[in-house]
């Protein structure tokens, strides 16, 4: 009998390098193609890494801001969040670059404004600060006080 060969697994490095390529290569026709290429990436890879799907949910935050679908843009964001710990995990020496890179406190901060929840959008400031991800974060959170 000829001996069965192992299935090539990846590393969640490699999976996030094909997830980035397929993005950038469907992004260039817009955020609509983009969120088709991620959604059919969610449907196909049904074991996607954690850490991974923290990168997906943020670019398809990014494209649903893009398309004013603000309630799955604030709904993504919340997904970005609750895998921050995985991301941080699987990279612990990219995260902060990967953190700073991520779009999600930007459009979570944008989505919850235009759906008119001012203290949803006043507590990512919070912790974005708290992230030490810029001072910008400081001066939306003033630009926000009122809603206090």
């Amino acid at each position: 009998m000829a001996k069965r060969s192992e299935p090539v697994r990846k590393s969640v490095k490699d999976v996030l390098e094909d997830l980035l390529a397929g993005h950038r290569e469907a992004a260039f026709s817009g955020p609509e193609s983009a969120l088709k290429y991620l959604r059919r990436t969610f449907e196909s890879q049904a074991s996607l890494p954690n850490a991974v799907k923290a990168v997906a949910y943020d670019l398809s935050a990014d494209a649903q801001g893009q398309c004013g679908q603000w309630e799955a843009c604030a709904e993504l964001v919340a997904q970005v969040l609750s895998y921050l710990p995985d991301l941080e995990a699987a990279f612990p020496h990219e995260y902060r670059r990967m953190l700073e890179g991520l779009a999600c406190f930007e459009r979570g901060i944008q989505a919850h404004s235009e759906l008119g929840d001012f203290h949803a959008a006043l507590e990512l400031c919070e912790r974005a600060i708290a992230l030490g991800l810029g001072a910008h974060y400081s001066a939306k959170r003033d630009s926000l006080e009122w809603a206090r």
